[in-house]
């Protein structure tokens, strides 16, 4: 059965407003249901409340940090594609997160088209 982009739901998690307004615009207008939070606590309630099929996840965020919000959604839904967004990693810490579950990692400033092209990618691959 093939998923729409409605039902393709995506959490941005990160707590830079602008950017976050900016990402619920451009994706709410290709059709996608979409979510935000501004940090790992909300990202979290938003996962158990919504499931979504992919998160955007910042590294640096107050409360708690995208590293150990990565393995807490890791333990509600193993099925979830989190994809690390940040301007602040390293190699090292981007090896990291992909050996805890990310499925991909983009440096900011991130550009829309490739944000695009990677949730249709995953979409189709859910899809297979």
């Amino acid at each position: 059965m093939t998923e729409t982009t409605q039902d393709f739901s995506l959490l941005f998690v990160d707590d830079e407003v602008d950017f976050l307004e900016t990402i619920e615009e451009f994706f709410g207008d290709l059709g996608y249901t979409v979510y935000t939070a501004q940090n790992g606590q909300e990202a979290l309630m938003r996962v158990k409340e919504h499931l979504p099929r992919t998160v955007f996840l910042d590294i640096s965020m107050p409360h708690m940090d995208g590293t150990e919000t990565l393995k807490l959604i890791r333990e509600i839904d193993d099925d979830i594609q989190v994809i690390v967004v940040s301007g602040y990693a390293s190699e090292d810490l981007a090896r990291d997160l992909l050996k805890h579950g990310a499925c991909d990692f983009f440096q900011k400033p991130v550009d829309l088209l490739r944000l695009q092209e990677t949730v249709e990618r995953l979409k189709t691959l859910r899809e297979i």
